[in-house]
């Protein structure tokens, strides 16, 4: 960098001659041509000595152009975690306050469009075994053609066979439900592949015979004994085999600490205007007064809401102990005496019915308990299933249940099309065997 000069010029109104006796010295001028320097920023530094070892390709290469682009209008302290910052948002598209989006935003502009352009055309690479490579070329397939076709056959064997026609298609239909008999029956049912049903024959004195039928009056196992003992038994038979010929699917209920919800709450917005209503009576008299709004006093130095009165309900004399059981309130008292926005969770169970979420929306402990009432009545007029969770801290918390996916529409989700929030919060277990060949 140029270093600034600083010159001192001395300019005097006359000439140098030596003047009267008592004259009076003329006035020096003096002209700064330029500002003071201020500190230099240093460029001697290396940016390459900034590669972390898990840096991929991508993101050093945003990081280098980032940092050189910026080197000798920014300092190294500064620009090293802002150039990470840029990296992070262009290729795993992470968030930043909005005064740092906006700075990225700006300061990166030119090494964006590069990096795009060269996304753009970019080829992707895909490695192919040499025998499938061999086959797909003899036959004049596309290898990419050839995985859509994987990926079609893959979903057309998860999917449910309606009516069955074979022992596989039977059990292709049954898919384990949380490990609950109950709830894979249920399933089955409102999928319209028929039932699963325990017939129980007695045989001696004391002694019945319990046996269980698929679909189709398919019989799967059977358990003899007491009642009790021949039920529990042939349940365990049935749970085995389903477990052995069928997939499982297995909801994941993430709720270990209080910490971790999806419904932030959010408050009412106040009102700026009048505090006092002009139909007040106080309001009158002030206006009478003289009073023209804003605060009170002659020098308008006063309050200016009005002060707080707690209304009394009750006969009972002052500081009384004595509790009577409480009567339950209406709706819109309880919607009128909290301080969250209502009406926007409203709208939020409204959308709840039309979406039907697959996951729970867990509400933030910071509610009220008059707030967690008002949510609660509010789900039971949408038909909403809801409850109150207690963590292991003693937060309690409001929660919408999910409405469940069909266990088959989960399978296609995270067998087949890799869906991150279905595989978030549901587990798969393939069959212990393979389904019987067609």
């Amino acid at each position: 960098m140029m270093r600034r000069l600083l010159r001192r010029k001395c300019i005097f109104n006359g000439q140098l001659k030596k003047g009267p006796k008592n004259a009076v010295p003329p006035t020096a001028v003096v002209i700064l041509d330029s500002e003071p320097e201020e500190n230099p920023i240093a460029t001697d530094w290396d940016v390459e000595s900034y590669r972390k070892p898990f840096d991929t390709r991508s993101v050093w290469n945003l990081k280098k152009w980032f940092m050189e682009l910026h080197k000798e209008s920014i300092a190294e302290e500064e620009l090293v975690p802002i150039a990470q910052a840029f990296a992070n948002v262009q290729v795993y598209r992470c968030s930043y306050p909005d005064e740092l989006m906006e700075r990225l935003q700006k300061l990166g502009e030119p090494v964006t469009k590069v990096y795009r352009n060269l996304q753009t055309g970019k080829s992707t690479r895909i490695l192919v075994p040499a025998q499938d490579a061999i086959r797909l070329e003899h036959r004049g397939v596309p290898y990419l053609e050839h995985l859509a076709e994987l990926k079609a056959q893959k979903e057309e064997s998860l999917l449910p066979i309606i009516p069955p026609r074979k022992l596989a298609d039977i059990f292709q239909n049954i898919v384990v439900v949380n490990n609950s008999l109950k709830d894979t029956i249920l399933w089955l049912e409102r999928l319209g592949g028929g039932t699963i049903s325990l017939a129980m024959c007695p045989l001696v004195y004391g002694v019945v015979e319990v046996k269980a039928f698929a679909s189709y009056n398919l019989f799967l196992t059977k358990a003899a004994g007491p009642y009790n003992q021949a039920y529990a038994q042939c349940v365990a038979n049935l749970m085995e085999i389903f477990r052995s010929y069928c997939y499982q699917v297995n909801y994941i209920r993430r709720f270990e600490v209080c910490d971790y919800y999806n419904v932030e709450r959010l408050l009412r917005e106040t009102d700026t205007g009048t505090e006092i209503h002009p139909n007040n009576i106080g309001f009158q008299m002030l206006r009478k007064l003289g009073w023209v709004g804003g605060p009170l006093g002659f020098k308008q130095q006063g309050i200016v809401t009005p002060i707080a009165v707690v209304t009394k309900h009750n006969r009972l004399g002052l500081g009384s102990d004595v509790r009577r059981p409480k009567k339950a309130k209406a709706l819109n008292w309880l919607c009128a005496n909290c301080e969250m926005d209502v009406d926007f969770y409203k709208a939020l169970m409204e959308t709840v019915v039309r979406k039907r979420p697959y996951y729970d929306l867990i509400f933030s402990p910071a509610f009220t308990e008059t707030e967690r009432i008002v949510l609660t009545r509010l789900a039971a007029q949408y038909r909403i299933r809801c409850e109150t969770r207690q963590s292991v801290n003693g937060s309690l918390q409001f929660v919408i249940k999910r409405f469940p996916l069909p266990p088959h529409e989960v399978l296609l989700q995270v067998l087949a099309r890799d869906h991150p929030v279905c595989q978030k919060f549901y587990e798969v277990i393939p069959p212990k065997f393979s389904l019987i060949p067609k």
